[in-house]
């Protein structure tokens, strides 16, 4: 006991060390844990060895992460989209996969070893690529949904191989008809559990959920991930596998974001444990002795990938700035990646000499993938060598274009969230000519429901406010708080209408500090708004006359706008 306890308190300090320095170093936590393992494990200090305790650990860390992947994973927004996610998906997966699983078995690898590690070097990172397009504002882009169209495919990819590593792990022959009846008997395991959870945990859930009782939730909600990976082993099936399909069938219930808000703390901890026994398998002795290895994966898991990557993808018709840009971001190697070799070494199905430079250069293009994505349309204007040539409008940009062309000094308010939509409706009753751009595709329904003047379009994009007639407009208003998007936006204005007045909400002070010093931005921070409103709703329950409620309120707003605060203009 007393030895478990100190490996757990070893584990636990070392993963908040890695946590905090990857936070500072502003690159992905998970590089900081498999680092921490690399450095604890026998290859180096030998402080902790792998064992029984830690492997549970870890798969219930897998478990997690693919249940909160497949909560991601909308089956609706896939039907949507099925012609864009299986023409691109499928041609990067065998554009990427089928070349190197050619190459490993004319270098000797047995075709299921190398269909394995292929299929893996395919893989992407659902979790860095989409966090960092969102950050950039990028996300309702040509390239953006391809990409995110390619790593859907890939998601559903991972129901065949994790099938095929269950058959490889049970010591049977993964034929292809076997490899299909396990897909078969997962399918058939999904309907049921899909058919099952309308009536049983749907139900059972939502009443937890209307208890208010938050423990019970977190409680019922982790013991159905633990219960649907239970029950894939029990029938043969991977454990891991059954969690992603819970994951998918309540992906579609009422309260989705309330399960990821309670259990990301628990995905965080526990999937740091499962990377973190990855470190613990790397072995620098054989990554010093195959430096050439580690070196040639790399060069396959980055620029080779996002080569192939922009050919597949220029054979669904998309341009060639487009298609580098894709490609770009997807030239790294993913999560899923990282879960099949750690699997494989776990259960030593294919050589540690050959999985080992690999599982490096893995990690080592996930390091890079940040910088990549961040500077994806540069690299890509000098690949496609289309540095001065015009790209063709994004189909919701012809559209605001042609609805908006009679606009003459109206007022362009970014975002239609619950404020956007409040401002709207005031300028409505006063007369005042404005419209929404909103790039969430439900909230755009939910405003045109409410009868506001909305257009889907991505705000950040500069082609787009000028499709909703940025050069005639009197007045841009940012109506939702994130700072990348809103230093995009003020950007774009400032290049294109440098006189043109940009008032922006704020819900930090540290925000409006960032956006004072830019001309013709006025910052309007919700707080104080808030603390204003308040106040005088508190002084008029007291009983104080209107007018000294007026003068004290109006007093404190000169307060705060002499120091720069809410509503202060920054020029």
């Amino acid at each position: 006991m007393q030895g478990l306890l100190g490996a757990t308190l070893i584990l636990l300090a070392a993963c908040s060390l890695a946590a905090m320095a990857t936070a500072a170093f502003r690159v992905p936590a998970l590089l900081g844990y498999l680092a921490a393992g690399a450095l604890l494990g026998p290859s180096v200090s030998g402080v902790i060895a792998p064992g029984e305790a830690l492997d549970f650990l870890s798969e219930l860390g897998v478990a997690l992460l693919l249940f909160m992947v497949g909560l991601e994973f909308s089956l609706g927004h896939f039907w949507l989209a099925r012609k864009t996610v299986l023409m691109a998906g499928a041609l990067q997966m065998i554009a990427v996969a089928a070349p190197l699983i050619l190459l490993l078995m004319w270098l000797g690898q047995p075709a299921q070893s190398a269909a394995l590690l292929g299929a893996a070097a395919a893989m992407s990172s659902t979790a860095l690529v989409s966090r960092q397009l969102a950050d950039q504002g990028e996300l309702t882009t040509r390239h953006g949904r391809s990409a995110i169209a390619v790593l859907v495919f890939q998601d559903l990819a991972s129901v065949p191989l994790l099938a095929l590593l269950a058959i490889w792990a049970r010591g049977e022959s993964p034929k292809i008809e076997s490899v299909l009846l396990e897909v078969l008997g997962v399918l058939v395991l999904f309907a049921a559990a899909a058919v099952a959870s309308r009536r049983v945990l749907h139900g059972l859930l939502g009443w937890v959920a209307r208890q208010g009782h938050e423990e019970a939730f977190v409680l019922v909600s982790l013991c159905v991930v633990v219960a649907a990976a239970a029950a894939a082993h029990a029938v043969g099936v991977s454990a891991a596998l059954g969690a992603f399909l819970a994951g998918m069938v309540l992906g579609e219930s009422d309260f989705r974001h309330h399960m990821e808000s309670h259990l990301k703390p628990f995905r965080d901890v526990l999937s740091g444990v499962f990377f973190v026994t990855i470190g613990l398998q790397l072995d620098g002795a054989q990554v010093l002795s195959a430096p050439l290895a580690v070196l040639a994966w790399l060069l396959a898991l980055v620029p080779v990938k996002i080569l192939l990557n922009t050919l597949a993808l220029r054979a669904t018709r998309l341009s060639a700035l487009d298609a580098w840009c894709t490609g770009i971001a997807l030239g790294h190697g993913g999560e899923f990646g990282l879960l099949l070799l750690g699997m494989v070494l776990q259960q030593h199905l294919i050589p540690a000499t050959v999985v080992q430079p690999m599982l490096v250069a893995l990690v080592l293009s996930m390091a890079l993938a940040p910088l990549l994505i961040r500077h994806h349309d540069v690299l890509a204007r000098f690949l496609s060598r289309t540095g001065g040539v015009i790209q063709p409008p994004q189909a919701e940009e012809v559209e605001i274009a042609a609805q908006t062309a009679r606009y003459r000094d109206h007022v362009i308010l970014c975002g239609a969230g619950e404020l956007g939509l409040t401002v709207s409706e005031i300028l409505r009753h006063a007369g005042v000519a404005h419209l929404l751009l909103e790039a969430d595709e439900q909230k755009v329904e939910a405003a045109r429901a409410a009868g506001a003047p909305v257009f889907h379009g991505d705000a950040s994009r500069p082609d787009t406010l000028l499709a909703a007639g940025l050069t005639h407009a009197r007045m841009v208003v940012l109506t939702f708080a994130h700072a990348q998007q809103a230093l995009r936006i003020a950007q774009a204005i400032a290049e294109r209408r440098p006189a043109l007045t940009l008032w922006m909400s704020c819900r930090s002070t540290t925000t409006a500090d960032a956006f004072r010093a830019m001309p013709n931005v006025r910052v309007y921070q919700q707080s104080f708004a808030a603390a204003l409103g308040l106040a005088e709703q508190v002084m008029t329950t007291l009983g104080m006359s209107a007018e000294m409620v007026e003068r004290n309120i109006s007093a404190m707003r000169r307060h705060l706008d002499s120091g720069g605060f809410a509503g202060s203009p920054s020029s």
